[in-house]
């Protein structure tokens, strides 16, 4: 199965503004919220033993999603997310706007805050030469786990450039 939470693109114009200004705070309950009608008629689903997993804006959605939903995402692996506006200015204002035009908003997208309402296990998997997804977000986000005595497996990918 395949679900595009409100604010996917090419959905409609509708349905990606839904997370404009609003980046980070749709997408997950409604991924929850398809979780719990699979599972009202598949009793075969553990839910239990969810996990998620992605990428850059997708990491960024894995560590969200184990900080606001972790009474349904058990495990995760984000593989070089951001995780707050700084760490992708430029393609975060596509959502966002800018810090000055909405603060509040801009606010409310960081996981840093949310550092201590980890309780599953999560995996961040970040290289050190990533110029899309800054590594130093990674070196913040841990600091704000260690803060929150909340512990993640972390694999650096150290790369050099090609000579």
């Amino acid at each position: 199965m395949i679900l595009d939470g409100r604010g996917t693109p090419e959905r409609g114009k509708a349905f990606q503004d839904v997370a404009y200004g609003d980046f980070g705070e749709h997408e997950i309950p409604d991924h929850v919220t398809a979780l719990q009608q699979l599972a009202a008629d598949r009793p075969y689903m553990d839910r239990t033993r969810v996990g998620i997993f992605g990428g850059s804006f997708g990491g960024y959605m894995t560590v969200r999603a184990m900080l606001t939903a972790s009474d349904v995402y058990r495990v995760g692996v984000a593989m070089a997310p951001v995780y707050e506006m700084n760490d992708l200015p430029a393609y975060m204002e596509l959502y966002m706007n800018t810090p000055e035009n909405n603060p509040n908003g801009c606010e409310a997208v960081s996981c840093l805050h949310l550092a201590s309402k980890l309780e599953g296990k999560l995996l961040i998997i970040h290289g050190t030469s990533d110029v899309n997804a800054p590594f130093a977000g990674t070196i913040k986000m841990l600091s704000a786990f260690i803060a929150a005595g909340k512990y993640v497996d972390l694999i650096v990918l150290f790369q050099s450039p090609c000579i």
